[in-house]
């Protein structure tokens, strides 16, 4: 983080300049380990700790703790802590001992079931705003939770823990006991289910017969294709709701914005996007219904053409799919950890998650749980700015152009020399933007 800035070899002036902002951030990290009431995951003894510190590369991992206490001596930087942590996580699988420098002397006894959601799996992050980026982030961590987890695997809400993650994204505790011996096949089979992999979308459209008639031994017999309900389970009622709703978003929206939004999507292009707009709100001589509305009565898509139903599912589809982390190598934000190599890397059932009311490194703010009913009225840069950072003014110089929210006020910053709230120069420090003075 700080330190990311001296790559290139600072003046003794620039050198000095992060040390000191280093020690003024660590401060405010150590006040809020002091005053903050930690929040332990369960079973917490039996869980495997790891720390990442402000220097590049300096990973701590297999620490435990006994109490909530020796917990707290050790992210405020006390002995026998080396300093105060820049990121701080907990294992997602519970050991018989979870300080053993070796999975094998662990002893697994078994695991959450984790879902790591951030802006990285939403189409075109990259063209919006932090700000933008995690309200988008936060609309799936929604769909993941009501449409999946309970909708579709029928978890209890209390079993599920939804967690900010303090950087770019939202997290899912699974601690339901059914979950915890799963191996890595069974997992990956719920991760492939969520993300829709290898969907087979005409499957859910069948055939059926709604009239015969017989002329000289020869019997016709006209068919209909029967779409999925929007009550059906599964992924039959996720194309069947989502159908209905993508009609109506369209329709609220004026044409040209539709078409933009429509053409965006790889499966329909430009050209595709007028003709399937068309085919659904334009009017249809002599009773001047339209598509839309007929699909809105009876979900069924044949009041399309044939190109068009496959355009308008490949876009629902997507729509319904969410991108989930739950596998990959075993890494502490880029830093892989070391791993036996006489032993089978099973990430997901070892993987380490940010241990909820410990703060981000590169943004300062903290790592917060989320009820499902609060979730839809949470503003991460509002709600996740540590109560532990002041108001009072800090010069700092900033080294870009900045503009965030924070704590319901707008700051668009310029380089150069600003005063900054406390909690504001927080978060620019951490996003490599600012030194101190």
């Amino acid at each position: 983080m700080v330190a990311e800035m001296a790559q290139v070899p600072p003046s003794p002036e620039v050198q000095q300049a992060i040390q000191r902002t280093l020690g003024w951030l660590k401060a405010r990290f150590r006040r809020h380990y002091e005053s903050k009431d930690l929040l332990l995951p369960d079973q917490f003894t039996h869980r495997e700790f790891g720390f990442m510190y402000f220097q590049p590369g300096l990973v701590h991992r297999h620490k435990s703790f006994d109490d909530v206490h020796g917990l707290r001596t050790f992210l405020a930087g006390k002995p026998p802590a080396r300093d105060v942590p820049a990121h701080v996580y907990h294992s997602s699988a519970y050991y018989e001992r979870p300080d053993a420098p070796t999975m094998e002397e662990k002893g697994w006894l078994g695991a959450d079931l984790i879902f790591d959601l951030d802006a990285d799996h939403i189409p075109k992050s990259k063209e919006m705003t932090y700000e933008e980026m995690l309200e988008a982030v936060r609309k799936k961590i929604v769909q993941l939770h009501d449409e999946f987890l309970v909708r579709d695997f029928g978890f209890d809400e209390r079993s599920l823990k939804i967690v900010f993650s303090g950087g770019r994204g939202y997290h899912i505790h699974v601690t339901d006991p059914r979950v915890w011996e799963l191996g890595s096949h069974e997992r990956r089979e719920i991760v492939d289910y969520i993300t829709g992999k290898e969907l087979d979308v005409p499957g859910f459209f069948r055939e059926s017969a709604f009239d015969a008639k017989e002329f000289r031994g020869i019997v016709k017999v006209k068919k209909m294709v029967v779409p999925p309900r929007t009550v059906d389970a599964g992924w039959g009622g996720k194309l069947a709701r989502g159908t209905v709703a993508l009609a109506e978003r369209l329709e609220v929206m004026p044409a040209a914005q539709a078409v933009e939004f429509l053409a965006g999507f790889e499966s329909v292009g430009a050209s595709g996007a007028s003709d399937l707009y068309e085919n659904l709100f334009k009017a249809r001589p002599p009773t001047g219904i339209r598509g839309v509305d007929r699909l809105r009565e009876s979900g069924n898509l044949e009041v399309l053409t044939d190109k068009n139903r496959d355009r308008l599912l490949a876009v629902v589809t997507q729509l319904q799919q969410v991108r989930v982390d739950t596998f990959g190598p075993l890494e502490l934000d880029g830093i892989r950890a070391r791993a036996e190599t006489d032993e089978p890397v099973t990430s997901d059932i070892k993987r380490l998650i940010r241990l909820p009311s410990s703060i981000h490194g590169k943004t300062g703010l903290e790592v917060v749980p989320v009820s499902r009913d609060r979730l839809d009225a949470f503003v991460p840069l509002r709600d996740a700015v540590p109560s532990a950072y002041g108001d009072d003014p800090v010069e700092a110089r900033l080294r870009a152009p900045i503009k965030f929210r924070l704590r319901d006020e707008t700051f668009n910053l310029t380089p150069g020399i600003v005063t900054l709230p406390e909690y504001a120069a927080v978060f620019a420090v951490c996003r490599q933007l600012a030194t101190v003075s």
